[in-house]
């Protein structure tokens, strides 16, 4: 591993957690800010009985669909976590087998076992390496997923938007809260598609 790969492999690791805490506080912020516009759906949608019942039927799919959310980012959170893990190993293997070789010749010779010792950290590079990789294609996973409760969040969001429309200019305050409802989840949307796309560059 050249010294070139192992700052890059450096800054990925710096990139990934700085793009996750970033990610992670936003996230959580959006999802209460759903979970928030949900809830006054069900609240308008109470508070006008029957002439909403349609709508409310939206409202109840937008609720679940903000919990499902909730869990899709538990389950994300649960993929990030190995991944760090892998590149953190991989960084402290290879900077303490760069350590060895960086010593001088005359105590590279008279080091007992300093060869066995390079292998063993070749090895544990390798081990980091496919686990690097299989926490790659968890990652991907965990991320389809979010992207796909996203996905089916926005239909729910169209429908609403729809409902409100039907109603006309009679209740305001539905179209409003639909309105709300669609910028949320497009914030939510951005948000996840700009983190996937961090992260695709440096999954292995």
């Amino acid at each position: 591993m050249t010294s070139n790969t192992i700052v890059q492999l450096r800054n990925n690791f710096v990139g990934v957690a700085d793009a996750t805490f970033t990610f992670q506080r936003q996230l959580q912020r959006r999802l209460r800010e759903i979970d928030r516009k949900a809830l006054n759906a069900q609240v308008l949608v109470k508070r006008h009985g029957k002439d909403l019942a349609g709508y409310g039927v939206v409202a109840q799919s937008f609720r679940e669909g903000a919990q499902q959310l909730q869990g899709a980012a538990t389950d994300l959170q649960g993929a990030i976590q190995p991944l760090i893990l892998a590149f953190m190993q991989t960084l402290r293997d290879t900077h303490q087998r760069d350590k060895l070789n960086a010593l001088p010749d005359s105590v590279r010779k008279a080091a007992q076992g300093l060869q066995a010792t390079l292998g063993e950290y070749e090895k544990k590079m390798v081990s980091h390496h496919d686990q690097s990789r299989r926490a790659g294609f968890k990652m991907r996973q965990a991320l389809g997923r979010f992207e796909s409760v996203v996905a089916e969040l926005e239909y729910v969001v169209v429908n609403g938007r729809i409902e409100a429309a039907l109603k006309g200019d009679g209740l305001a305050s539905l179209a409003q809260v639909s309105s709300d409802m669609d910028n949320a989840v497009v914030q939510v949307r951005d948000l996840l598609r700009a983190y996937a796309e961090h992260i695709e560059k440096v999954l292995p």
